[in-house]
């Protein structure tokens, strides 16, 4: 069937790729549109689940070339092969830093002259600017190592996102009268900074808001790095996986108290903040909502 095809990393399906998808779609004039992507390589925004669903919301189909069947493709036998025999495409569109083929030597150049010889129209958007910058996944990614997830949440057009599957802990929180859930993050995700965050949380039975705490634990320095969640309102069950959080707002940076106590003390604030700044939010959309935790690039 002939179609459309918007190609890209698309990692986090941000503003600026709903931008790209939208004039894509003006663009096909009631052919289908389909989004050409790849599964996670190195920290990433979405699990390729989640990719996959954020991008069916802009796209009449998804596809996910594996790296391995294409990385050794040259230039034109990528187009040739992947868009004008595979999918039978029209039209390509693409950003302007878009690459493709063996060693990434095909650039948007290459692809409208390739596009000539093969009868393929080439459209290259240019990148949705927002706050005089670009809209990139690189700048997203740097926001959250920086612990910004306000800003990059508006360069995603909902809030920063991380998940993972519920794992067994030191039950240290429980102890000081604060329980929480361990999580084993999915590995294909950025880290955000270290430290404490407002965040909405959201399991297979259930839903809440939360403080989610990232952080080498120093203040129990015989401990491992955690990431974990504590529920601001008791859940009626068992917190059972896959669960999603998201990021509302930095709280603070992990830090190494004097004793329990004053770490006891902390967490009580960081409870009265996290309530105030979650307020009435609603909860943010779920990402996954039929779907398990598998492996690097796999599904949540």
């Amino acid at each position: 069937m002939p179609r459309v095809v918007a190609v890209g990393r698309f990692d986090g399906v941000h503003r600026g790729h709903q931008f790209l998808l939208v004039e894509a779609r003006r663009l096909a004039r009631g052919l289908p549109v389909a989004a050409y992507t790849f599964p996670p390589r190195g920290p990433s925004l979405l699990t390729l689940a989640a990719k996959e669903r954020l991008l069916r919301e802009h796209a009449d189909e998804v596809v996910v070339a594996q790296w391995e069947d294409v990385r050794g493709l040259e230039a034109e036998e990528f187009v040739r092969r992947e868009l004008v025999e595979r999918l039978e495409a029209r039209a390509v569109v693409a950003g302007p830093d878009h690459r493709f083929g063996r060693g990434r030597g095909g650039d948007v150049t290459a692809l409208r002259r390739l596009g000539g010889l093969l009868g393929l129209a080439v459209h290259v958007v240019d990148p949705l600017c927002l706050e005089g910058e670009a809209v990139s996944a690189a700048r997203i990614r740097d926001l959250i190592a920086a612990g910004d997830v306000t800003k990059a949440a508006v360069l995603l057009g909902r809030p920063v996102w991380v998940a993972g599957m519920p794992v067994p802990g030191a039950r240290i929180g429980r102890k000081l009268g604060y329980p929480t859930v361990n999580l084993d993050l999915a590995p294909e995700l950025v880290r955000p900074r270290a430290g404490v965050y407002a965040a909405w949380a959201q399991w297979r039975d259930g839903e809440g808001k939360a403080l989610f705490y990232i952080g080498a634990r120093p203040t129990f320095p015989a401990l491992p790095p955690s990431a974990e969640i504590h529920l601001l309102a008791p859940p009626p069950g068992e917190v059972e996986g896959p669960v999603e959080v998201h990021l509302i707002r930095f709280i603070r940076p992990d830090i190494q108290f004097a004793g329990v106590e004053r770490l006891v003390e902390q967490i009580s604030r960081d409870r009265e903040t996290g309530g105030r700044i979650l307020g009435e939010t609603a909860a943010p959309a779920r990402l996954l909502p039929h779907l398990e935790l598998r492996g690097p690039g796999g599904a949540l």
